[in-house]
């Protein structure tokens, strides 16, 4: 029940914060206050965590959206608006230097034969390499995107090529930072790894409204984000997620899907 009330103020901070909805967000803090005096320590550090991260949230938010004289290009543009998720990591890398805790437990060496089970991926019947499930992903999300790339024509994939490089590299290391990385990284420690990879593909989701998706969307968004969680666990490394997380950028771009 505990970790059930922790992924519905995690899900509510980042609507509130989305929608600028700042006389909620004043009762949520209340709330959180409140819970934070009655919950065991590691209720404590998952809420301190969380207030860290709606903090970086907040200027992450204000700084995408910022002109900065003189950026002209719509490729520096798109670098630019990515590269604010950064302010997102700096309050979470400053609390792992207090805490004395390393900020990314998953900066490793991916072991490639973890396994992943189905259909619940921690238990059924079906028992699946890393090193075979990627490709397969891989060529399900080709398969999709496919179409509609080839609707849109050589000429659109040229047209779009540098804004596919920039924006895929970049955003996709980025949301693994913060997402996989340092987020999984301390829910784990917190919650433990299951209701980590819950919470965290929740709000992966869920932040795809600020990129201007429906709500509906984001909550694709976050199934995405579960297996990008799942893998990562799994391989004990966030290389395989951010592999995965680029190449579905690339397709996303050249469909058209983000960018039109």
């Amino acid at each position: 029940m505990k970790n059930i009330v922790f992924l519905f103020l995690f899900a509510v901070l980042l609507v509130l914060l989305q929608t600028g909805n700042y006389t909620l967000l004043i009762v949520w803090a209340t709330i959180v206050l409140f819970i934070y005096f009655i919950v065991e320590k590691s209720g404590k550090l998952f809420i301190v965590t969380t207030i860290l991260f709606g903090f970086g949230f907040i200027i992450y938010l204000f700084a995408k959206d910022f002109a900065v004289p003189g950026v002209e290009t719509s490729e520096m543009d798109i670098f630019l608006n990515r590269l604010s998720l950064v302010f997102i990591l700096i309050p979470l890398f400053t609390y792992s230097l207090y805490i004395k805790v390393p900020f990314i437990n998953y900066l490793k060496r991916p072991d490639w034969n973890g396994i992943i089970i189905f259909p619940f991926i921690w238990t059924g019947f079906h028992h699946v390499q890393i090193k075979v499930f990627l490709p397969i992903a891989f060529l399900i999300n080709i398969a999709v995107m496919l179409p509609f790339i080839i609707m849109n024509g050589w000429n659109f994939i040229m047209e779009v090529f540098w804004v596919a490089i920039i924006f895929s590299f970049s955003n996709a290391i980025l949301e693994e930072l913060v997402w996989r990385g340092v987020l999984l990284s301390r829910f784990t420690e917190q919650l433990g790894e299951k209701w980590a990879v819950i919470i965290t593909s929740l709000g992966f989701g869920l932040q795809h409204y600020s990129l201007g998706f429906p709500w509906p969307i984001c909550i694709g968004f976050a199934f995405g984000g579960f297996f990008y969680a799942v893998v990562t666990i799994k391989s004990n490394s966030i290389i395989p997620a951010i592999i995965w997380h680029i190449l579905l950028n690339f397709l996303m771009v050249f469909s058209g899907v983000i960018g039109n």
